[in-house]
């Protein structure tokens, strides 16, 4: 089963949790994160908080498909398509980069 890790899910209004149980019916294990009320609480300001929501996502579950990122307020976002075609989005966050993972 493909895992999804979904950031900013905590906030019953938000794109992210809205698209979390959608994934979910969609046969995708979900992941999510924010600051709290989550799977994973994480400030994802902090110049450590991505690396550290990946390794634990990632030491627990498994690999990571794809990543649903809601931007943190004052980075910049961009999202991006490979040579293969396929979206890859990405948030910097204190310096550094987030990618969907292969």
């Amino acid at each position: 089963m493909p895992l999804a890790l979904v950031t900013g899910a905590a906030r019953t209004d938000s794109t992210a949790a809205a698209i979390v149980p959608r994934l979910a019916a969609d046969g995708w294990e979900v992941a999510t994160s924010d600051l709290a009320d989550v799977d994973y609480p994480c400030d994802l300001s902090t110049s450590d908080g991505p690396q550290q929501l990946v390794d634990s996502v990632s030491r627990d579950r498994g690999p990571i498909t794809a990543t649903s990122l809601r931007p943190v307020a004052g980075s910049p976002a961009s999202c991006s398509t490979s040579t293969a075609g396929s979206r890859r989005g990405s948030s910097e966050v204190g310096g550094r980069a987030w990618k969907e993972l292969d």
